[in-house]
């Protein structure tokens, strides 16, 4: 996929049953158009064209296709959109699909056979999507609030941790809400007055507001948290421009979409390097601006992980919704316990020219049993430093930023260099070649620190960061 020129914040989507029904129909539709979309460009290459309609009927068993090279179709997207509309609307399947999610088709395709380039196979037009492939949701996906999202085609609201947002996408919804809250309570008001009076359009009028947009509102007018401290630097409005991602075990994520509206400068042109974990959110070290940790501020052992209810008891059994509650506790701790110290973090990393970040390898993660992925997305840290990288990517010209892969950075001496050499008794570890005692987590922020400068310096940083002091020396284990 092309760099988007939008900062996208994403995360979980969590519905019940009937809204995840939904949302598979959705996904994979947009994965059977697809399809249309590639069988119809390989028909086209061989020199057999075909109407849509047509090859919508073969896409469940697509024809075989010839693997020498031809000149490939260079039919334009507002011509395949156009097609695909006709198509859309034949087959019904327009119920589902907003313009937004046609369109995102339609240029994502598009885009993937420029890639191939004017002479390919035609079987090496691809019959599904890319392993990064979206559907866009454009303006049918809205934050209703700080624990539900409206997706238009899915019934009622889905759950999901909107409070997660960094301090400048939460200033951005909230400013949205209160707009688009106030459009509907004007409309409403006005309805109401005609009604009162009489007026029996407005009567019906009336009814149809209340119907589609009444729970809305009542979740648009919640009082909110306590908006966080947003960094000065930088200033976002929320586009319409959402995107649903889909896991390979099924889950779905939201991405919403900010336009910048403004961005600071960096104050310091230095780099900051960033070791995350559990027991610091961040292990942090820069050229010449000392370094340090932000604490882990939630005193419960595995936060992410709660011990949960038993069912209850009784002749009558209430209704329980333990996804709802998990997400009111999360947002509890969150807003009471990490957002403060994320926030700080981020007004303190946006201040750097240069940012690194260790590439924790999540996948490799999730197969050894380990528990890190699910905590790094309950403490938010992961969004958090993507934003970061966004910064980076949508201001070139006064940032960048760089992953520094996993592999030997707290087993590696970050102060003479030795492979392999330091070893730990806890959190404090010595160097078995300079004797040098060092903190896992300085020591590990010390090693990203000197990777990310190289990779930094490789791929044209105009200034070269500055070597790291030595620490003192500490009394040996």
């Amino acid at each position: 996929m092309p760099a988007s020129t939008h900062l996208r914040v994403r995360h979980a989507l969590h519905p019940d049953p009937d809204q995840t029904a939904a949302l598979d129909t959705l996904w994979h539709l947009g994965h059977h158009l697809w399809t249309i979309l590639a069988l119809h460009a390989r028909l086209e290459a061989i020199g057999q064209p075909q109407p849509m309609q047509r090859v919508a009927a073969l896409a469940a068993s697509p024809p075989p296709t010839s693997r020498a090279p031809v000149r490939l179709p260079r039919r334009s997207n507002a011509e395949r959109r156009q097609e695909l509309e006709a198509l859309a609307r034949e087959r019904g399947w327009r119920a589902h699909l907003g313009s937004a999610t046609l369109d995102g088709l339609v240029s994502d395709f598009g885009r993937t056979l420029k890639r191939l380039g004017p002479v390919a196979p035609p079987n090496a037009i691809p019959l599904t999507p890319p392993p990064d492939f979206a559907l866009a949701l454009g303006g049918l996906a809205r934050p209703v609030g700080e624990l539900h999202a409206e997706i238009v085609g899915v019934p009622g609201l889905v759950q999901t941790p909107l409070f997660l947002l960094p301090g400048p996408a939460t200033a951005a919804v909230r400013m949205w809400r209160q707009t688009f809250s106030g459009h509907l309570s004007t409309l409403r008001e006005a309805l109401e007055t005609r009604l009162l009076a009489g007026d029996p359009e407005a009567d019906v009028g009336y009814l149809a507001h209340v119907a589609r947009y009444g729970l809305i509102e009542s979740h648009l007018g919640a009082r909110p948290s306590d908006p966080p401290a947003t960094p000065p630097a930088l200033t976002l409005v929320l586009a319409e421009a959402a995107q649903l991602h889909r896991s390979d075990a099924g889950d779905y994520e939201i991405a919403w979409a900010f336009r910048v509206a403004s961005l600071t400068p960096p104050l310091y042109q230095d780099l900051v390097a960033l070791d995350p974990g559990v027991r610091s959110l961040w292990a942090w070290v820069s050229g010449r601006h000392n370094h340090g940790r932000s604490p882990m501020p939630v005193s419960l052992q595995r936060p992410w992980a709660p011990a949960m209810p038993g069912p209850p008891t009784g002749l009558l059994t209430p209704p329980q919704d333990l996804t709802y509650a998990r997400l009111r506790r999360h947002q509890l701790l969150h807003r009471t316990r990490l957002r403060p110290v994320l926030e700080a973090g981020l007004a303190r990393f946006l201040r750097f020219a240069a940012v690194a970040v260790e590439q924790t390898d999540f996948r490799g993660m999730w197969r050894r049993g380990e528990d890190y992925p699910e905590a790094a997305d309950f403490l938010g840290t992961r969004l958090y430093e993507q934003f970061l990288f966004d910064c980076a990517r949508l201001d070139p010209d006064h940032r960048m930023a760089v992953w520094v892969p996993p592999a030997w950075t707290s087993a590696d001496c970050s102060v003479c260099g030795a492979r392999g050499a330091v070893r730990y008794r806890g959190r404090t570890g010595r160097c078995q070649v300079c004797g040098l005692c060092l903190d896992r987590d300085h020591n590990g922020a010390r090693n990203v620190y000197v990777r990310g400068a190289a990779q930094l310096v490789a791929r044209g940083l105009p200034w070269t960061p500055v070597p790291l002091p030595i620490p003192p020396r500490r009394r040996r284990l």
